[in-house]
């Protein structure tokens, strides 16, 4: 039975090699493995089948190529809200979520502190004033690059608002991240700010390239 043996990707084995072949099974018998010869154990049904591991191509082997499904955004763990989770995702850099959320926190906690007032609701009117409702993206047009103008959804136009907001909080002069996120959202919130700035230029773009829109 061991000299008919075959391997799934080598010659016959010898009679030292069959001899090596049970020693392997009993430290492993568990392993993922297919049969040696299926042929001889249909006619054989009181035949010991032997079995020689998976091919690495097997084990590695994927499913066909799809639409990867958006996972659902979750809420904070202390406001219980989207948003709040959705800057925390944005501002995060090198895995350093807890830094991230302190940072939330604590730039939320300032605005509550300055305004006297609930700072989701602030937080929620500076994401409504700086998002777009038209966005510009870089298309090639006769041989040149053209912004064209394209439609922008909810989630999308909410995804831009918190990037122009953390990016402009970025170019502020100061140390700390958590006054210059605090002021830039008060800022938008009040209709003024680098982030309104860009949205105004974002609209201004769009509106003087409005020739280029059926080349989306």
């Amino acid at each position: 039975m061991a000299s008919t043996a075959m391997s799934f990707c080598s010659p016959p084995l010898t009679s030292s090699r069959a001899s090596v072949l049970p020693y392997f099974q009993q430290l492993n018998p568990n392993r993922l493995s297919f049969p040696i010869n299926l042929n001889t154990a249909k006619r054989e049904p009181n035949h010991t089948v032997q079995y020689a591991p998976l091919p690495l191509k097997v084990l590695c082997a994927r499913g066909k190529k799809g639409k990867t499904a958006k996972t659902p955004t979750t809420s904070d763990p202390v406001y219980r809200n989207r948003l709040v989770n959705m800057f925390v995702n944005r501002i995060l850099k090198k895995g350093k979520k807890s830094l991230a959320y302190h940072i939330i926190y604590q730039a939320l906690k300032k605005i509550q502190q300055k305004t006297e007032s609930n700072p989701l609701a602030v937080l929620r009117e500076a994401v409504n004033g700086v998002t777009p409702d038209v966005a510009v993206k870089a298309r090639r047009v006769g041989g040149s690059t053209q912004q064209v103008p394209i439609e922008v959804g909810t989630f999308q136009g909410k995804a831009l608002a918190i990037r122009w907001l953390l990016e402009a909080s970025r170019k502020r002069q100061g140390r700390s991240m958590v006054l210059k996120l605090s002021s830039e959202v008060m800022d938008a919130a009040k209709g003024s700010g680098e982030a309104i700035k860009k949205r105004e230029t974002t609209h201004k773009m769009a509106e003087a390239n409005r020739a280029f829109v059926h080349f989306r």
